[in-house]
């Protein structure tokens, strides 16, 4: 089932977008239309696509049918629009770094030639850590905070980076449930801002209280709307059960379209 949105005031817009990495489908025919300001929880069986597809906005992954398009753009023109969340950072935790120099990683990422902040600098710094509701741990070791704090962290560096856009990977994931309704909180203020949250996750069971929208992958899009509407008995039974005779026509450069392609 999906949910028909116009496509005006639309940040991304998917329209038939096939991925294939190696000899493998990863992504079959996917299309969605998902406004500014939306959160939307993306959820989907291991290996369904979901990491594809965040990669694929990034213009990390190259869309072999169809396209997708982030505020008209192709996602190869729109460096520091997007920020990426995954779900395990690689950080040598026996290395000193506060959120403060983690945060700062964002900037200099946008400028390598500036390795020392500048006041404006300071300034961002500490605007992208209050959004997060961590000004008061500037100076505090990532070491020594809790998961759901790291993830804060690691979403402030990307506000840092200028990002409209924010793609969280698994940001749920071994964070308690205290620790997730403050990460939900901060994400539910920041789309208030106007920003454009999708966070993957495996956790049905609030997804309609937590989200404005469901994205339903496997390999395909299953379904997308409110997910108190979409996510029906056969959405669920189609996105997790086995349905590989839907993908009989489907191959590598055939994706089941009339043309062939």
């Amino acid at each position: 089932m999906l949910q028909k949105t116009s496509n005006d005031n639309c940040q991304i817009v998917s329209d038939g977008c096939c991925v294939e990495l190696g000899n493998e489908v990863i992504l079959d025919d996917v299309s969605f239309s998902i406004k500014k300001g939306t959160l939307v929880g993306v959820v989907g069986p291991n290996g369904g696509g979901k990491t594809t597809l965040f990669n694929t906005i990034l213009g990390l992954v190259s869309i072999t049918h169809g396209s997708i398009k982030i505020k008209g753009l192709d996602p190869k023109q729109t460096s520091g629009m997007i920020g990426y969340v995954p779900q395990k950072e690689e950080l040598n935790w026996n290395f000193p770094v506060t959120a403060k120099e983690v945060v700062q990683m964002g900037i200099t990422n946008n400028n390598s030639l500036r390795p020392i902040p500048s006041k404006k600098d300071h300034q961002i710094i500490e605007e992208s850590l209050s959004k997060v509701d961590l000004l008061d741990r500037i100076n505090d070791r990532v070491e020594n905070m809790s998961g759901g704090q790291r993830q804060r962290v690691f979403l402030a560096r990307t506000l840092a980076q200028g990002a409209e856009i924010l793609l969280l990977d698994e940001a749920f994931s071994g964070v308690d449930i205290g620790s997730q309704e403050k990460l939900l909180d901060v994400l539910k203020k920041l789309k208030n801002d106007g920003n454009t949250v999708l966070m993957a996750t495996h956790d049905l069971n609030t997804i309609g209280e937590r989200f404005d929208e469901v994205l339903c992958l496997n390999r395909h899009c299953c379904a997308f709307g409110d997910p108190k509407q979409v996510l029906t008995k056969d959405v669920l039974a189609e996105l997790y059960g086995s349905h590989s005779s839907m993908f009989e026509n489907h191959s590598l450069g055939n994706h089941g379209h009339n043309d062939g392609i």
